[in-house]
Order: structure tokens, then C-alpha cells, then sequence
């Protein structure tokens, strides 16, 4: 949750303030919380060489006295994401080491993730700790968020892959190191994973183009559970639609076209938001047969 602490004079006059501004990089305000849980992460975990290697970083790291140290307070003003990146490196190295490792020390590395956040939060960064712990990701608003979350556990209820897609397609977009088309074509397959089976339960080849013809030319069939403005069942215009922008909009799907192009960043979150609808609507049974 986002902190809605103000300072006491501000409280005192009755200020509102708007949402604050998210910092890239590591800001100075935290500069310090930040150098001490890395340190303390990476010590107590013997993470230097695994942090280094994974980052590529000099040999002087490793080389140094204290490697940990050297790591914790590594520094560039040519790449302000180092710091992040080896804030996101330790996570994922410390995820990995510990794959079956007994409850007591998952516990703990949640602990230290959730203890990190919290400075990450407090200090309005742009980045947060990814829900499993491995990495960094950048903050959502609160609202989309809840509606991914929202959707993904609607969709684990009736498909798994469907929450899994729809998890790794929002990693791709918001992570560290985005990957617009990678989160794109996870999006898709996550509606996929509801709307196939439901939609087109015998189809040998079903994709998310099929479904949106298949709704697209029987529409009359299905309805909404929301209202239209007669009070009647409203009809599925509004779900064809998304889908067809969902699968127009995947432009590198196929090389070599007249349309073909890139997926930028913006055109990925905006897949990823409407995916997490459309995989809410289907799973919560938001559309139906009449």
C-alpha cells in the first residue's frame, strides 16, 4: 500500500498533497538504508561472487577486501540503474541459492525482500520488490494493480497458465529490463488460456483471433453480466472490441509486412491491462450464453 504519512506541519495546516512523483535510480534520502540491507543480504548469504559474475562486473570487486561492501556501495554516474541492478541481481541469485531450501529460510529472504520494500516505498521509488521475491520491478498505480491481481487469481481459478501468463507478461513489461514484446505475446496467451477452451473447446488450432471471430459473428448468443442502458443484459461489443485491439496490436507477430513493426513499451502495458480484464471477464463468468 502506498504510504499516506504527510509531515506534521502539513498536517498541522491541513495540506493535501497529490501522489508523490516516483524517483528512478536510488535517491540520496535512502542512499544509506539501501547500502546497509545489500550489505547485510549479501554477507549473510555469501552472495559477492554470484552477484559479480551474474552483473559481469571487474575483477577489482572480488578482488577487493570487503567484496560485499564494494558491492553494497557500487556506484556509477555513467549508469544510474547500477545500483538497481545489483539490488535486482542480489534478489535473483538469492532466490536461486535457495530453491528447496526448508520454509524457515524462504521466511527469511521474504522477510528481507518485504524489509527492503518498505524502504523502497517510504522513499516514493519508482521500483518495488516483485511478488515472488526475485527481483525488481517498477511500481504500478494501485488501481491497476489490484485489477491485475484481481484477474490473476481469477484466472488461477480456472486455468493455472492463464495467472502464469498473465504474471510473466506483467514481469515483462514492468521489470527491470522490460521486454515490450515478450509481455506482449504473454498477454495474449493468457487470454488465450481462458477464451480457447471456452469459446472454442474443439477447435484443433484455437488462437485469440478465432475467439474474437467466433464472438465477433455470434454475439447474439452471449451477454454481459452488466447492464446495458435499457436495464437489459448488455451485449459483448465491448469484449469483441478489446480483444480485437489485444490481437491487432500485436505487430511482430509476423515479420516482413506492410504493418509490421516493434512493440514499444506503451503498447505492452496497455496488452497487459487489457489481458487482465479480458482474463477477469472470462474467468469470473462476466460473459455468458444467453
Amino acid at each position: 500500500m502506498t504510504s499516506t504519512w504527510k509531515r506534521l506541519t502539513d498536517r498541522l495546516a491541513g495540506k493535501t498533497e497529490p501522489e508523490p512523483l516516483r524517483v528512478e535510480g536510488v535517491p540520496d534520502h535512502i542512499d544509506v538504508p539501501v547500502r546497509e540491507w545489500l550489505y547485510e543480504v549479501l554477507r549473510t548469504y555469501d552472495m559477492a561472487t554470484p552477484v559479480a559474475v551474474r552483473l559481469k562486473l571487474p575483477s577489482t570487486i572480488l578482488k577487493s577486501r570487503d567484496p560485499y561492501g564494494a558491492l553494497a556501495t557500487l556506484d556509477d554516474r555513467m549508469n544510474p540503474m547500477l545500483r538497481l541492478e545489483v539490488i535486482d541481481a542480489t534478489l535473483g541469485c538469492l532466490q536461486q541459492a535457495l530453491q528447496g531450501a526448508d520454509w524457515h529460510h524462504h521466511e527469511t529472504v521474504a522477510s528481507y525482500a518485504r524489509q527492503l520494500d518498505g524502504i523502497l516505498r517510504e522513499g516514493d521509488s519508482a521500483f518495488t520488490v516483485s511478488e515472488n521475491y526475485g527481483g525488481l520491478e517498477r511500481r504500478m498505480d494501485e488501481t491497476l494493480h489490484a485489477t491485475y491481481d484481481k484477474a490473476a487469481e481469477a484466472g488461477a481459478s480456472t486455468a493455472q497458465t492463464a495467472a502464469d501468463h498473465l504474471r510473466a507478461a506483467f514481469s515483462e513489461a514492468y521489470g527491470l529490463r522490460p521486454d515490450p514484446s515478450a509481455a506482449y505475446s504473454r498477454a495474449v496467451k493468457a487470454v488465450e488460456a481462458v477464451a480457447n477452451p471456452l469459446f472454442l473447446p474443439n477447435a484443433p488450432e484455437p488462437t485469440l483471433g478465432k475467439v474474437r471471430s467466433h464472438l465477433e459473428q455470434g454475439g447474439h448468443k452471449y451477454e454481459m453480466a452488466i447492464a446495458d442502458r435499457t436495464g437489459a443484459p448488455a451485449g459483448i461489443d465491448a469484449v469483441v472490441a478489446m480483444m480485437s485491439l489485444l490481437w491487432h496490436g500485436q505487430r511482430d507477430r509476423h515479420e516482413g509486412g506492410p504493418t509490421s513493426a516493434p512493440v514499444t513499451q506503451e503498447a505492452a502495458e496497455t496488452a497487459v491491462h487489457a489481458a487482465a480484464i479480458l482474463v477477469h471477464w472470462i474467468s469470473s463468468g462476466s460473459i455468458r450464453k444467453k
